[in-house]
């Protein structure tokens, strides 16, 4: 769920620039899209709806940060880890802990748009504790970020349906391009 959090912000190769979450309702609508927890009593967004859009998108930039980090096998970013770390501090200030299949869970009693920033975080930092984070990464084509869930951990596009196919498609092309070029001249 958090990696497709993190997605929403791309659109086709690395471009950013039109983002899927352009108010708070649409974070709503694609929370209940995606499942979210607690999604169809949080309700309509309303006078604080700026807000709760800021908040959503700094948190996704942050999570993007380090994940890509993780991807990359480089160090994550202070700020990134900063800004998860508070706003996980947050979530859990405002949580009540259950134990659900056998694992620690959280919940909240009066279900709000913020919840389901607080169930996002949360998410994110489960990922991001317990892995596995050996298997993140980001696709060559568009940016998008996932689990690479293959038994020998060959994936390495978002989709072979989209992605996959196109940049193979684009490799055959330039093959019989080039293997019809003449030679010598």
């Amino acid at each position: 769920m958090a990696l497709d959090f993190v997605n929403t912000d791309v659109v086709s190769e690395h471009d950013r620039t039109s983002d899927v979450l352009r108010s708070a309702d649409e974070f709503t609508a694609w929370c209940a899209y995606a499942d979210v927890p607690g999604v169809t009593t949080a309700g309509v967004c309303g006078a604080n709806g700026d807000e709760l859009l800021d908040e959503t998108r700094s948190l996704r930039t942050a999570i993007r940060t380090v994940v890509e980090s993780i991807a990359a096998g480089r160090a994550a970013d202070d700020q990134a880890l900063s800004t998860l770390q508070s706003a996980y501090t947050t979530a859990i200030s405002h949580a009540i802990p259950a134990i659900s299949d056998e694992r620690l869970s959280w919940r909240w009693t009066t279900p709000t748009p913020k919840t389901l920033v607080w169930e996002l975080t949360t998410s994110a930092v489960a990922l991001l504790s317990d892995g596995p984070t050996d298997r993140i990464k980001v696709c060559p084509t568009c940016g998008f970020v996932f689990l690479d869930t293959t038994k020998n951990r060959s994936r390495r596009w978002c989709s072979m349906d989209d992605c996959g196919k196109q940049e193979k498609i684009r490799r055959y092309i330039a093959k019989r391009a080039e293997t019809r070029r003449p030679s010598g001249r």
